[in-house]
C-alpha cells in the first residue's frame, strides 16, 4: 500500500492553509502527525479521505486503499442507540456484502466490540449522542474492530479517554499490522505508538524518523545546526559588507587619481569587477538567508516563585482524614485520607469519573459537604485552575486580566512571554482567543496571583505540544507544591513526585513518580496471574487425581445403578479438567 501527495495547496476564504506539502505513506508506517493548532492538521487528513476537495496539487493511491477515519468530534444520529450505531455502521461499511440486513453475526460482532473497548453492557440501549466525551471516543473506536481497512487516521483519540483506554488504544495500535497516520498531542501516547513524525508547520511538512522522543532530539540537533550555518553566514556577510566598503572607497580614490594613466585605469577597472563578483555573492547570501532560529524564553523564575522564595512552609500543608463525599445518592469517595506535604507534586489518577475533580473541588473548599476532616496550614494559599476556565474576564485583555495587586507590568509581560504571549499579543481580547491560549492565560493569572500550592484540574486540555511544554517549563521552575488531575501521562511522568490512586471509592498512594507507579502495578498484575496460574496448577492436579480414582472405582462397580452414577461424576469431572487445562 502506498499513498503520496505532491504541490497540495488548500485555502479558505482567501486565507492559505498551507502551499506545495509533499508526503508520502507506505506499508509499516505508523506516523505521528504534530503541528501547532491551527496549521491544517485536520485539513490535510480530510484532503487525503477526499473529505474536501484540494486547491492544487496531486494525490496518488496505489490501487483501491479503504481508508477508516475516526474524526476528533464523532457525530451520531440522534436517535440511535450505541448498538445500533455500531450495527449501522457495520452495514455501511460492507454495503455490499451485507445489504442493510442486520445479522446474529452482526450483533455479535458488535457487541464484542464495545465489550474490548470497555463500553459496558448497560450502556448499549443508551442514545450515542448522551454518552459522556470519554464514551462517545470509545464508540468511535470501536469501528476499528467491526471492519477491515488499508489505511487508520485517527484524529486526537486519546481525547477523554482513562488511563485503561489509552492503554488498550496503544495496545491495539501496536498490534495493528496496517499503515496508520494519528493526530495528537499526546506526547506519551506518541512515543507508545508512533515510529515516524510528521511535523506539519506554517511552511512545510517535515518527517523525522522514531517516536515522538526521538523527533525532539533530532529536533534539538537541526536547531543548533541551524543556529552554527546561520552564524555562519552572518559571519560572512559582514565580511562581505567590508570589503565591499573597502573597494569602494579604494575604487573611487583610484578612478579618481587615475586620470589618462593606462596602467592605474586598468587596477580600477579590475578592481571594479571584483566588487561587483562580492557584491553578486552578498546578493546571493541575502537572498538565500538562513533565518535565525528563535531563542525561546526561559521560564521567568523570579516571577513565578516571588512569593515563595525566603518563605517557610510547615512539613504538612494539607491533612485530610477519614473524608467522604456523595452527591446524593451516589457515593464518590469513601473515607480516604491522605497527606499533601511540602515540595509535593501530586498527580491524582484515576477511570473518569471516579472522583479526581471531587477531591481536587473538596481541598479547595468549593465542596464543603462532605464528612470527615480536612486541616489546611494558615500558610497555604492555594490556586485552582478550573477545566472551565471560569475566572477569565473574556471582555478584557490578556495584559490587563492577569494584573494583579503587588505585580509589576515588566513581570507580567515577561511571564506571558514565557507561555507563547509575546509582543501585541498581550493585548488581545481573551474572548477572540482559542481554548488552548485561553488555559495559557488562566495559568498565568493563577501564577501571579501568589499562590504557593497549586491545585490544577486538566491544566493543558485543548493545548498543542508546544503549549504544554511551556507549561511544564514553568511547573518545573514553581518551588511551591501542587495537586494536578490529569490525563496526560507525559505531563505526569515529567511533574509528578507522588501519585494518588483513585480506585471504588478509595485512595491508594504510591509515593514514588509515574514510572515507580507503574512498576508497582506491573508486579501486581504478575503476582495476581503467578498465583492464579498457581492456583490452576493445584485445581488441575486434584481433578486428575480424582479422575483416576473414580476410574478405579469404575472398573470394580458391582451395579449398573453405581456404575451410572461414577460415569456421570467422570464425564463432569473430565470436563472441569478439560476447561481448566484450555485457560491455563
Amino acid at each position: 500500500m502506498r499513498i503520496s501527495f505532491s504541490g497540495l495547496s488548500k485555502s479558505y476564504e482567501g486565507k492559505t492553509i498551507f502551499d506545495n506539502l509533499n508526503g508520502q505513506i507506505n506499508n509499516g508506517d505508523k506516523i505521528g502527525l504534530i503541528g501547532s493548532n491551527g496549521v491544517g492538521k485536520t485539513t490535510l487528513v480530510k484532503l487525503l479521505t477526499g473529505n474536501e476537495e484540494k486547491d492544487s496539487g496531486d494525490i496518488m493511491f496505489s490501487g483501491d486503499i479503504k481508508i477508516l477515519y475516526i474524526q476528533q468530534y464523532p457525530e451520531f444520529d440522534e436517535e440511535c442507540s450505541v448498538l445500533e450505531d455500531i450495527l449501522n455502521f457495520i452495514c455501511s461499511w460492507n454495503k455490499d456484502k451485507w445489504k442493510d440486513e442486520k445479522t446474529e453475526g452482526q450483533e455479535a460482532l458488535a457487541k464484542k466490540a464495545l465489550s474490548k473497548v470497555g463500553l459496558s453492557e448497560e450502556l448499549w440501549n443508551q442514545k450515542a449522542s448522551s454518552l459522556s466525551g470519554g464514551e462517545k471516543t470509545k464508540l468511535a473506536l470501536s469501528r476499528m474492530l467491526v471492519c477491515d481497512f488499508d489505511f487508520l487516521i485517527l484524529d486526537e483519540p486519546t481525547n477523554h479517554l482513562d488511563m485503561v483506554g489509552h492503554e488498550w488504544l496503544e495496545e491495539f495500535i501496536k498490534n495493528l499490522d496496517k499503515p496508520m497516520l494519528v493526530i495528537s498531542h499526546d506526547r506519551y501516547f506518541l512515543d507508545n505508538t508512533a515510529n515516524k513524525i510528521w511535523e506539519l508547520t506554517k511552511k512545510e511538512l517535515k518527517v523525522y524518523e522514531g517516536n515522538y522522543s526521538s523527533y525532539k532530539l533530532q529536533k534539538e540537533i537541526e536547531e543548533k545546526n541551524i543556529l552554527k550555518e546561520y552564524e555562519k553566514q552572518q559571519t560572512r556577510i559582514q565580511e562581505l559588507k567590508a570589503m565591499i566598503s573597502d573597494r569602494e572607497n579604494w575604487y573611487h580614490r583610484a578612478h579618481k587619481a587615475a586620470g589618462q594613466n593606462d596602467y592605474l585605469r586598468a587596477r580600477a577597472k579590475k578592481q571594479a569587477n571584483t566588487l561587483n563578483a562580492k557584491k553578486t555573492q552578498l546578493e546571493r547570501l541575502e537572498r538565500d538567508r538562513i533565518e535565525k532560529p528563535q531563542k525561546e524564553v526561559s521560564p521567568a523564575f523570579d516571577v513565578i516563585n516571588k512569593n515563595i522564595i525566603g518563605r517557610k512552609f510547615p512539613r504538612f500543608l494539607i491533612q485530610g482524614k477519614d473524608i467522604s463525599k456523595s452527591y446524593g445518592e451516589n457515593q464518590v469517595l469513601s473515607s480516604i485520607s491522605f497527606n499533601v506535604e511540602r515540595g509535593d507534586r501530586i498527580a491524582v489518577i484515576g477511570a473518569n469519573g471516579s472522583g479526581k475533580s471531587t477531591l481536587l473541588k473538596t481541598i479547595c473548599g468549593i465542596f464543603d459537604d462532605y464528612t470527615g476532616s480536612l486541616n489546611i496550614s494558615p500558610t497555604v494559599k492555594i490556586g485552582y485552575f478550573s477545566q472551565e476556565l471560569e475566572n477569565l474576564n473574556q471582555n478584557a485583555a490578556i495584559l490587563d486580566d492577569v494584573m494583579v495587586e503587588g505585580v509589576t507590568y515588566q513581570e507580567a509581560r515577561l511571564l506571558l512571554a514565557s507561555l507563547l504571549f509575546r509582543g501585541d499579543d498581550v493585548y488581545k481580547k481573551i474572548g477572540h482567543l482559542s481554548m488552548g491560549e485561553k488555559g495559557r492565560v488562566a495559568f498565568a493569572k493563577l501564577i501571579l496571583s501568589g499562590a504557593n500550592l497549586l491545585v490544577l484540574d486538566e491544566p493543558t486540555n485543548y493545548m498543542d505540544i508546544k503549549s504544554k511544554e511551556k507549561i511544564e517549563e514553568a511547573l518545573e521552575q514553581f518551588q511551591g507544591s501542587m495537586i494536578f488531575v490529569s490525563h496526560d501521562r507525559y505531563f505526569i511522568n515529567r511533574l509528578a513526585s507522588r501519585i494518588f490512586l483513585i480506585e471504588n471509592k478509595k485512595l491508594h498512594i504510591f509515593d514514588g513518580n509515574y514510572e515507580y507507579y507503574l512498576a508497582k502495578c506491573r508486579k501486581k498484575a504478575d503476582d495476581e496471574k503467578d498465583n492464579h496460574e498457581k492456583s490452576a496448577a493445584e485445581s488441575i492436579m486434584k481433578l486428575e487425581l480424582e479422575l483416576a480414582y473414580l476410574g478405579g472405582k469404575l472398573d470394580v462397580a458391582k451395579d449398573e445403578s453405581e456404575k451410572e452414577e461414577l460415569n456421570k461424576r467422570y464425564l463432569e469431572v473430565a470436563r472441569k479438567l478439560n476447561q481448566l487445562k484450555q485457560q491455563s
